[in-house]
């Protein structure tokens, strides 16, 4: 994956985005739903994406992206932190604001996103990124996390909800 690099926003989420999680829940021993993951390409990044809205994920990492397996930066930036890095990006379709949670399924542990942890939303406001073109708009960031495991985003638009979930592994 490549892109250009400026941070996220972040901040409150915007009233009409502020829906409650509806990520799975997971037994012990159940096996993580993992997203599958398909190629995109686009004149300024590409890699495998995950998610089939509007708004999908490409994870930057090694891994077996098509079946939604990444895996984990270790030793990261940011010890005790692992991490995945992310580029989050809209369709040229949607222009409207969306906001992306995360959350581990199936136990208890910290998540954060954004370029460092950060144990707050992803804010992406209405219109053009400074490192979207073609009308393709990106956010870069990560997935921070403490343990290998199921995890979950949500990602909410003004017409759309979607839930996109990885298996971050150590290798």
């Amino acid at each position: 994956m490549q892109s250009a690099s400026s941070p996220p926003p972040t901040g409150p989420i915007p009233a009409a985005l502020n829906r409650p999680l509806h990520v799975p829940g997971l037994r012990a021993g159940q096996r993580c739903p993992a997203s599958p993951g398909r190629p995109v390409s686009t004149a300024d990044f590409g890699g495998i994406a995950l998610g089939n809205g509007p708004v999908r994920v490409v994870i930057a990492d090694a891994g077996d992206l098509r079946h939604g397996v990444a895996v984990l930066i270790n030793p990261s930036s940011e010890p005790p932190w692992l991490g995945l890095k992310t580029l989050w990006f809209s369709v040229p379709a949607y222009q409207g604001p969306f906001v992306i949670r995360a959350e581990r399924l199936g136990e208890p542990g910290p998540v954060a996103l954004g370029e460092g942890p950060a144990v707050a939303p992803l804010v992406v406001p209405p219109g053009p990124t400074l490192n979207g073109t073609g009308g393709w708009r990106e956010a870069p960031g990560g997935l921070w996390v403490r343990t290998p495991g199921c995890y979950a985003w949500q990602v909410d638009g003004l017409t759309f909800s979607e839930v996109i979930i990885v298996r971050a592994v150590l290798h």
